[in-house]
């Protein structure tokens, strides 16, 4: 019954925004409880600092949900001339030798919004989608350390910097997603 109930009103509130009628619950939040058959309505303020719907919004048209999810694209698969396994490292791995390595640099290939919900301390931002090897101001010499959200933009990353001469080259297998769950417990996940 409990879904039942939920989904007649949330089915109820999409006609009225579709039908620009009635009082949709915009800026209200309708609490149900079931034992009691009884309804609540709590008045929700905004959040000025909400990324969303802020004063100052940084997130202002919709993301490409599958791109998001790291749903493989058409044309994005790996380039068969690269062995993830020889690039991989898992988390502790990863962790483990960007500890020792005093020339690591710590490259984060995600999107700015997803950077903002989450990043590991110390990384550089340069997004896939507009990655150049030439401009990023990467050193050729330098150890680099790529992660993505579960790896495979990392690893398309890495084939680009290898391509342009890049020889010091890991990437973090499970991307973000994963040293979440087994090195930074603390860390929002997505």
């Amino acid at each position: 019954m409990l879904p039942g109930v939920v989904g007649l009103i949330q089915a109820t509130e999409v006609i009225k925004l579709i039908l620009e009628g009635g009082v949709p619950l915009i800026g209200r939040l309708l609490l149900y409880d079931a034992m009691k058959m009884n309804f609540k309505e709590v008045r929700v303020r905004k959040d000025p600092e909400c990324v969303l719907c802020g004063d100052n919004p940084s997130v202002t048209e919709l993301i490409d949900y599958k791109a998001f999810c790291d749903v493989p694209l058409p044309g994005a698969e790996l380039p068969e001339d690269i062995d993830e396994a020889a690039y991989g490292l898992s988390p502790q791995e990863f962790k483990d030798a960007m500890d020792q390595d005093p020339n690591a640099v710590l490259v984060d290939v995600r999107e700015t919004f997803e950077w903002d919900i989450c990043h590991i301390e110390g990384a550089q931002l340069l997004p896939l989608s507009s990655f150049d090897p030439v401009k990023s101001g990467l050193g050729p010499d330098d150890s680099i350390y790529l992660y993505c959200y579960k790896g495979k933009r990392g690893m398309l990353a890495l084939k680009e910097l290898k391509n342009a001469g890049f020889k010091n080259l890991k990437n973090l297998n499970g991307g973000i997603d994963l040293w979440a769950e087994e090195v930074d417990f603390d860390m929002p996940q997505y």
